[in-house]
């Protein structure tokens, strides 16, 4: 009697077929987690931004003035060091950490009456990246100590004009 061995697994076509489709899943996945990745750090530099604003403010409503630019330490503690405790505004001041050739950028009008925060977002698709709608990634609509950024905030009696002058 002759007994006919059934071979047990996959075909090499099969097997192919199964290579391609997880490579194909793990493709779109890492691009998914990419976009996300973007997206989340820019969350959190708006919210530094807008932490930053209100610390400025505070500044403001103690001193009728902004700070000039020197007397802003990224990364540092943000205080009045001449009061006495010195009252702190910010206890760390926040510190770009993913675009080391664009860190925040904080200028000041002469009058130290409006002042302009600027930061460079990386999901050039964000409404708030873009004011001109060019969606470009090397479009930066504001300047601040000679580099560009795309995303800015003003004080509240001023606006940011196209090339980040206070208005």
């Amino acid at each position: 009697m002759i007994r006919l061995v059934k071979r047990q697994g996959f075909t090499l076509i099969e097997l192919m077929v199964v290579i391609t489709i997880i490579s194909l899943l793990t493709v779109v996945t890492v691009s998914q987690f990419q976009t996300a990745k973007k997206k989340a750090n820019d969350v959190a530099r708006k919210g530094d931004i807008n932490a930053v604003s209100k610390a400025l403010q505070m500044y403001f409503n103690d001193y009728g003035y902004f700070p000039m630019e020197s007397e802003i330490n990224w990364g540092g503690t943000f205080e009045d060091s001449s009061a006495s405790p010195a009252y702190v505004y910010m206890k760390k001041m926040p510190r770009e950490n993913y675009l080391p050739t664009k860190p925040y950028c904080y200028k000041v009008s002469p009058d130290q009456k409006k002042y302009g925060l600027f930061a460079q977002l990386e999901n050039v698709t964000d409404k708030e990246c873009d004011r001109n709608n060019n969606n470009s990634a090397d479009d930066n609509n504001y300047m601040c100590d000679g580099v560009g950024y795309c995303y800015g905030v003003a004080s509240p009696n001023t606006s940011l004009s196209s090339n980040g002058d206070l208005e």
